[in-house]
C-alpha cells in the first residue's frame, strides 16, 4: 500500500514541525486527500506509525477533494472518484480515451492543531 510510505513521510514532517514549534503533542492533523487515496488505509497507517511517538492519540481528520475532468477528445466533463480510475488512469465513459490523472493522487496537509 502506497499509503504507508506517504504516512511515514507525513509523520516525519509532523515530528519536525513539533520540534520547531517547541510543542510536546499534537491534538489534530487535518489533511485533504485526492480521490485515489482511501481513507481507511490512511487512518490505519497513521494509527500504527504514531504509536509510541508524541503523535499518539492525535486525531487525523481527512477530507476528500474531487478532481473534475474534461476530456480533451470529446469534451465530456465529470468529477472523477476512485471508482472511476484504473490505476492512475481515467477512461472517459463517452469516448474511451485514457488520461493520466495526477491531481487525484495528492495528499495535502491543511492544519496542525497543537
Amino acid at each position: 500500500m502506497h499509503e504507508y510510505s506517504i504516512v511515514q513521510e507525513l509523520v516525519e514532517k509532523l515530528l519536525l514541525a513539533m520540534k520547531e514549534k517547541g510543542a510536546t503533542s499534537i491534538k489534530e492533523v487535518r489533511l485533504r486527500r485526492g480521490s485515489t487515496f482511501a481513507e481507511a488505509p490512511l487512518q490505519q497507517a497513521f494509527l500504527i506509525m504514531s504509536e509510541n511517538t508524541p503523535l499518539e492519540g492525535a486525531e487525523l481528520v481527512i477530507e476528500e477533494f474531487n478532481v473534475e475532468y474534461k476530456c480533451a477528445s470529446c469534451g465530456h466533463a465529470q468529477v472523477v472518484t476512485s471508482d472511476d480510475l484504473i490505476g492512475h488512469l481515467f477512461v472517459c465513459p463517452e469516448c474511451g480515451e485514457a488520461v493520466e490523472m495526477d491531481e487525484a493522487h495528492g495528499l495535502e496537509l491543511l492544519e496542525i492543531v497543537y
